[in-house]
């Protein structure tokens, strides 16, 4: 079948696509399909002259054109020869256009079949208080949270007030709509309320500040419906980061975590619920957080899951008896059958 692979984008996430496009560009080409690979930014191929994938720019590309999104681009690359040949577009972006609905819109009026969740599915899921707002009403436990929008710097005061009257220390400020844990902070003090917000206006004006909850953090994979087995993340930094999710040996994973039988099957059951809450298809992860006490509070659905050499649903899926390609196939089938 031929393939279109889309990898890169123009989200602070795009190094981590690229990783995952190299390992989903591998396993297509075993699984026996014809692949192209773009950067849908950018335009330009990731496939090298010597038939391999490229997981850095190209010296002649401005790396500008990369990071700024440009929808003529995007619409641009959709219209070519290549594109029209393609049975099938594998969608391997984090974050950004690639994530928030902008590139499955496109495709829907291309009418082109594509993996992963719909439209409305991946502009809930990156939109996290309106994910929360869900959770909610369907009775998935969540962390406690507020939302605020920040325009210029004479917000700061009347929004750090706000978050002091509400919230107690420490907590945990981060962009509403982003992923990866760019410009996440955990505050524990007065002092750096401020600062965090900066510190997240920079990838979003779009503030989400929560609860701190202590306690071990797990995720869940769901393909097709399907919960996979639990996974547990030990990372080494305080916690589990930007540094922690994509350096090797900065975190420890315990898969298939080590919880009782019960609480694994609630967590399994609260992640098929959060897949079909907000309409999503293919593969997700569920993120968790574990208390001491036992309680498991859901954080937020990644429509688009990490596909590298350190991402947890390949992990999850090897529990199960699944290799990479087996799960890539089972990925690409989902898609082939919406």
């Amino acid at each position: 079948m031929k393939v279109l692979l889309l990898a890169g984008g123009d989200s602070s996430e795009k190094e981590v696509s690229l990783r995952s496009g190299a390992a989903i560009y591998d396993a297509l080409k075993h699984l026996g399909h014809e692949v192209l690979a773009i950067n849908p930014s950018g335009g330009h191929s990731l496939v090298g002259a010597d038939g391999k994938f490229m997981t850095a720019l190209p010296p002649h590309v401005n790396p500008t054109s990369v990071q700024i999104a440009d929808t003529r681009a995007i619409s641009t690359t959709f219209k070519a020869t290549d594109f029209g040949k393609a049975e099938l577009v594998v969608i391997a972006l984090h974050g950004g256009s690639g994530e928030n609905g902008t590139i499955q819109s496109l495709l829907d009026l291309s009418g082109v079949k594509y993996t992963g969740s719909g439209m409305a599915a991946s502009a809930i899921a990156m939109d996290k208080a309106i994910t929360k707002r869900l959770f909610v009403s369907e009775g998935i436990p969540t962390p406690r949270w507020e939302q605020y929008r920040w325009k210029s710097e004479a917000d700061d005061p009347a929004i750090a007030a706000d978050i002091l009257r509400k919230f107690d220390f420490p907590l945990i400020v981060k962009p509403n709509n982003s992923g990866s844990t760019v410009g996440l902070t955990k505050v524990k003090d007065e002092p750096n309320v401020i600062p965090a917000i900066h510190a997240c206006v920079k990838e979003s004006p779009d503030i989400l500040v929560e609860e701190f909850i202590p306690g071990r953090e797990l995720t869940v994979s769901v393909i097709e419906g399907e919960a996979l087995p639990l996974v547990e993340i030990v990372p080494k930094n305080e916690l589990y980061d930007y540094e922690a999710k994509y350096t090797k040996g900065m975190s420890n994973y315990i898969a298939p975590a080590e919880v009782e039988p019960w609480l694994a099957r609630g967590m399994q059951e609260t992640a098929v619920k959060a897949f079909n809450v907000i309409g999503a298809s293919g593969l997700v992860r569920v993120d968790f957080i574990l208390s001491p006490e036992n309680e498991y509070y859901c954080l937020e659905v990644n429509t688009l899951p990490g596909m590298t050499n350190l991402s947890l649903a390949p992990m999850a899926a090897k529990v199960a008896g699944m290799t990479f390609d087996d799960l890539v196939a089972r990925i690409v089938d989902s898609a082939m059958r919406k």
